[in-house]
């Protein structure tokens, strides 16, 4: 039986811990700041990968020893050099992501527990992961949330945050398609629109996440 993360952290208070995951422009960020707003506390895992490839962050050591010349001068790791090493290569991408994966959910465990603590039954957490069914860790999460948005909107935003088209097609090939994550996903919040109209989606699901919340006890 997979161990949800409220399960796991028991004894003295739970918490309700959900998964946000989308595909790249669809605007995970933006319904993360939505839920913060609600009253979520959240974790973004692109945060915590900064972090560990930072001059002293866990994954340093290890992300250097796999891929020769993408270590700093600073001592951390290059993540612009990492990326154009990962993205053109399927295999490099994937021995990237088995260093990565395990060290962001010993990462986020930690950060769960602290708030646990902290907060106890009160807290519902939304954390920010873009992986989360293709590196197959749903199991971590009491519900997951779907962000979605059609392709050509996607496109709009990320070529007016300047990306060409051909780095956001060689990050979307590391990403599932909303087809195959939909029926996977708890909640689907829909932000192809304005941001009134994802702000009602987002409304609606906050409402679920606190009825399984209460419903858990």
């Amino acid at each position: 039986m997979v161990q949800r993360s409220g399960e796991a952290t028991r004894g003295g208070g739970s918490l309700f811990h959900a998964g946000l995951t989308g595909g790249i422009g669809s605007g995970k960020s933006t319904v993360a700041r939505l839920f913060a707003e609600k009253g979520a506390i959240t974790l973004d895992a692109d945060c915590l990968i900064r972090e560990m490839l930072a001059p002293g962050g866990r994954a340093v050591a290890a992300v250097a020893r796999a891929f020769e010349g993408v270590e700093g001068p600073d001592g951390g790791i290059d993540r612009r050099a990492l990326a154009d090493r990962v993205f053109a290569d399927p295999g490099a991408r994937k021995r990237l992501e088995s260093i990565l994966h395990p060290l962001v959910v010993s990462e986020r465990r930690k950060r769960l527990e602290a708030i646990r603590e902290e907060r106890g039954e009160d807290a519902i957490v939304v954390s920010e992961a873009a992986l989360i069914f293709e590196a197959a860790t749903a199991g971590e999460f009491d519900a997951t949330i779907l962000v979605t948005a059609p392709l050509e909107v996607r496109r709009e935003r990320l070529r007016a945050a300047g990306w060409p088209d051909g780095e956001m097609d060689r990050r979307a090939a590391a990403q599932w398609g909303d087809e195959r994550k939909r029926p996977l996903a708890d909640f689907v919040v829909d932000n192809g629109g304005d941001l009134d109209r994802t702000r009602r989606e987002v409304d609606r699901v906050w409402e679920k996440l606190r009825e399984r919340s209460r419903a858990r006890g």
